[in-house]
């Protein structure tokens, strides 16, 4: 009989080259691999909610696989499995699939991000990791009406990176993008349907750009129009980046 498993993982990501296994060094699905196969005594097969970059972190990563038997009591398992993970990664939760044809990827109906900049004038050391240290002073008022243009479905090719699993569809749909500033602390948050290689970076990049007056606020419709990565912002740094959660629709 096969199962179907799901596990909702949050990790820090800095010292992996990000989801996918590759031969450059550590990531989250060899490393999360490892202890899995050991106490189902099986290979396995991962997949994800979202293949997260080198040092991107994660609040609510969703896996699924199958496999040939389970024990009757999953909590047990949780444990089991966060003893042999390294402390950096972390099984939440750990359930049967919630109908036969769940996939992690294809079934989400949406992912939330959030991303962390620190404007001190010396930045904490336990922010290193985790946020973005920007220096230039910003105006906030006009970022946050910079991220309202980003609302709604656009054709998000000029805010995307070239990459080899590049889709031709780049259409997407972002619900809400809010920034919330505590401090010397800026909080986007960023709520959509999918995202494309390097957006949610792309889009922080150019609004923190706009901010700090090295682009105008009509550099994101000239973005838009001519889908020409080069017109936008920075890519903003990988270590800012946390998946917070990838929502679901089961009907």
């Amino acid at each position: 009989m096969t199962h179907h498993l799901v596990l909702k993982l949050a990790y820090d990501g800095s010292s992996y080259f990000g989801w996918q296994k590759t031969k450059e060094g550590p990531s989250i699905e060899s490393t999360l691999l490892q202890p899995l196969e050991i106490i189902f005594q099986e290979k396995l097969d991962l997949s994800a909610a979202s293949r997260t970059d080198r040092g991107v972190h994660a609040n609510g990563q969703v896996v699924d696989f199958f496999c040939s038997h389970v024990p009757k009591d999953l909590s047990q398992l949780e444990v089991s499995l966060n003893q042999l993970l390294p402390p950096d990664i972390r099984c939440l939760s750990l359930f049967p699939a919630p109908k036969d044809d769940f996939h992690s990827t294809l079934s989400a109906s949406g992912k939330t991000y959030k991303y962390y900049v620190t404007t001190a004038k010396v930045q904490k050391p336990a922010f290193r990791h985790t946020h973005w240290h920007v220096y230039n002073p910003l105006n906030i008022p006009l970022m946050k009406e910079a991220s309202t243009i980003f609302l709604g479905t656009h054709d998000f090719r000029g805010f995307c990176n070239a990459h080899k699993d590049l889709t031709d569809e780049t259409v997407r749909t972002v619900y809400s993008l809010n920034i919330t500033q505590a401090e010397s602390e800026l909080i986007f948050e960023i709520f959509g349907n999918s995202f494309l290689y390097k957006m949610v970076r792309n889009i922080v990049g150019t609004i923190i750009s706009i901010g700090s007056g090295k682009l105008d606020l009509a550099a994101i419709d000239r973005t838009f129009r001519s889908r020409k990565r080069s017109l936008a912002g920075v890519t903003a740094p990988a270590h800012g980046l946390t998946l917070w959660e990838v929502n679901y629709v089961l009907s």
